[in-house]
């Protein structure tokens, strides 16, 4: 919020004039001072939505998790694929496998290790 205000008292100094995209907030005919205290209050405002945002959101992603909700990207590979580079690292034969890709056998033996 104090960047916002810093921000804003920089632009009002250039004499550049706010205006917000729904008309509601023109401060070319508002004095300096009213100027900083609205752009404070919406500041605020602004603020403590995103902390109410961010805490709902925790807050959903807590109970997913608990509901046994998986998150992140799925799998690429069969859990066939996935047996059979375990068991050639395991053998320490060559890390190569059809279909499957050297970054995805690389997440594969550091996920099981």
């Amino acid at each position: 919020m104090v960047e916002m205000l810093v921000q804003v008292s920089g632009l009002i100094e250039r004499g550049i004039h706010i205006k917000t995209l729904d008309k509601r907030l023109d401060t070319a005919s508002m004095p300096e001072e009213l100027v900083k205290l609205v752009v404070g209050v919406m500041g605020y405002a602004a603020e403590m939505e995103l902390k109410s945002l961010k805490k709902r959101t925790a807050e959903g992603r807590a109970v997913a998790k608990s509901r046994g909700v998986k998150f992140g990207r799925k799998k690429t590979y069969t859990e066939h694929q996935e047996a059979e580079v375990l068991k050639k690292s395991k053998e320490g034969i060559a890390l190569s496998y059809a279909g499957v890709s050297l970054s995805t056998i690389t997440r594969i033996i550091k996920g099981k290790s």
